[in-house]
């Protein structure tokens, strides 16, 4: 491993607007390269962003000896391909969710990974925001007392559905729809907060329909406590994003009403000594760029390079991201069965 590690991004939209930031964060790595679907596109943001090298196809810039570590910023279909060549290659992942279309490739993946002893983690950003960080403080304090339920609503009004976009974002073989790009990241929290999911049952609507538009879903933790996540990406002027958690003791909000996902949230904890909710947390808008994802992402990339220069696991990891497809796929099965699934 060279003084600098340095890194290939594959990906030119979400990792030009996060990746890129939240590597260079880190004086630790360099991005050496990186590819979009075509040379030309490839070349246009490498100059842009003053990447040395540019590429049209991935399996080109995997090849290239000088690349330690691998960023991937790609629909998940094709995440999946990408991740099992970096891992022959020798090359250290860093992905995003979901990992997978479906549970047999992110198996997969984890497979190969593992049996190249090669870092990999995966971009969950909500554990990484302050404010949740706080709301996890709490719980674990034991303020709220013996918790009785868990209610999560998440509704927003995504570009694709704004715009009536044709996207991969809309298509479910391709990764796409509420499930896989909302849910994921709430099905992953929701365990950090609260311990392992048990079982789901699951409603997902438009019937039919190449993707899902919304979720509605409820869980049973391992500590018997009960939950349910209602979600949707074409509410129009939707209340954004909002987790209740009720104790005997206390409630807990955690609340986000800003374009900004992964900034702007509120927490507030109210006790029957108080009688009322108080805040504890209010964040402002995200510091890089005015995008949250930034320094959320940037903090994952900082303990992928500290397991790559000093040999430790990272969380979140392709492990992770196989337990949220699993649970994805019992969502699923829950709602074509009509019936509870064990996970």
């Amino acid at each position: 491993m060279r003084e600098s590690i340095s890194i290939g991004l594959i990906g030119i939209g979400y990792g030009q607007h996060v990746h890129i930031p939240a590597f260079r964060s880190d004086g630790r790595c360099c991005i050496v390269g990186i590819c979009a679907s075509t040379a030309d596109r490839a070349r246009e943001v490498a100059a842009r962003h003053a990447i040395p090298r540019a590429f049209g196809d991935w399996r080109e810039l995997l090849a290239d000896p000088l690349i330690d570590a691998v960023s991937i910023a790609v629909p998940p279909a094709l995440q999946a391909p990408i991740v099992l060549s970096a891992a022959a290659a020798g090359k250290h992942v860093f992905c995003e969710k979901p990992v997978a279309p479906c549970v047999d490739q992110a198996r997969k993946m984890l497979r190969a990974v593992e049996g190249a002893c090669v870092v990999h983690a995966v971009d969950f950003i909500f554990p990484e925001i302050p404010a949740w960080q706080r709301a996890r403080q709490i719980l674990c304090s034991g303020e709220l007392g013996s918790l009785r339920h868990v209610a999560l609503s998440w509704r927003v009004e995504t570009y694709s559905y704004r715009a009536n976009r044709d996207s991969w974002k809309l298509h479910r073989e391709e990764g796409g729809g509420t499930l896989n790009n909302f849910a994921s990241h709430s099905l992953y929290y929701l365990e950090w907060l609260f311990g392992p999911i048990e079982r789901v049952a699951g409603r997902l609507a438009p019937k039919g329909a190449v993707g899902d538009a919304r979720v509605d879903a409820w869980v049973d933790f391992a500590e018997g406590v009960p939950g349910s996540l209602s979600v949707a990406a074409d509410a129009f002027l939707g209340s954004g994003h909002r987790l209740e958690v009720y104790g005997e003791q206390g409630t807990l909000v955690l609340e986000n009403r800003s374009a900004d996902h992964a900034s702007g949230f509120v927490l507030a904890v109210g006790t029957r000594a108080r009688g009322s909710l108080t805040p504890k947390l209010a964040e402002g808008p995200g510091d890089q760029g005015n995008d949250g994802r930034v320094a959320a992402t940037a903090a994952i990339v900082r303990r992928f390079l500290d397991a790559i220069t000093l040999g430790r696991r990272v969380t979140p990891s392709l492990t992770d991201g196989l337990r949220v497809q699993e649970l994805i796929g019992a969502v699923r099965a829950a709602d074509s069965g009509g019936c509870w699934q064990s996970v």
